[in-house]
């Protein structure tokens, strides 16, 4: 009796251990140490290393493969603390074949007053009956001195000419859409 009572005591206390090991047990993923606006290439300096439970049921970047991660491009405004998934960076350089980047001086008045962040979609107003283009945010600055605001939006080609004109002409308004 006494020998069972020392085996099942040893098993408990290493059944006992085995669960908390396993319930401390982590893994090191990547997170984002310092902010990484859309567009911008991640180096290894905007990078660090958190340990999240390996049953955390998250997708994530294991730190081992961080090389995966640097160098790439930011898919989308990535956050201080944020950890990386794989489609939170991207390979591909905007623009696009096709696309262009404009650049936009937008009078006060014109554009929101409220804050505009890459990846939202706007229409942009030339005015002389011409029709509204569809665009997408890449960067906007704030309101300077007069109220201006620059604003770099993503449109095909074939409007590029067009809204650039408008833009040294004065003759743009800009209408937030839907969010991105």
């Amino acid at each position: 009796m006494l020998l069972l009572a020392v085996v099942l005591a040893v098993a408990s206390a290493f059944l006992a251990a085995y669960a908390y090991r396993g319930a401390v047990v982590r893994d090191g993923v990547v997170a984002m140490a310092r902010p990484v606006p859309f567009g911008a290439v991640v180096q290894i300096a905007d990078l660090r290393e958190v340990q999240l439970p390996s049953d955390a049921g998250l997708i994530t970047v294991a730190w081992r493969d961080v090389g995966t991660v640097v160098g790439m491009l930011a898919a989308t405004d990535l956050r201080a603390g944020q950890t990386i998934t794989a489609d939170s960076v991207t390979g591909d350089r905007s623009p696009a074949p096709g696309e262009a980047v404009v650049g936009l001086s937008v009078e006060a008045g014109r554009v929101p007053s409220s804050p505009l962040a890459a990846r939202d979609q706007v229409l942009v107003i030339t005015g002389g009956g011409s029709p509204p283009r569809r665009a997408t945010i890449v960067r906007a600055g704030e309101a300077d001195v007069t109220g201006r605001r620059s604003i770099d939006v993503l449109v095909p080609q074939a409007d590029a000419e067009e809204l650039a004109l408008a833009s040294v002409e004065d003759r743009i308004a800009v209408v937030l859409v839907g969010r991105g």
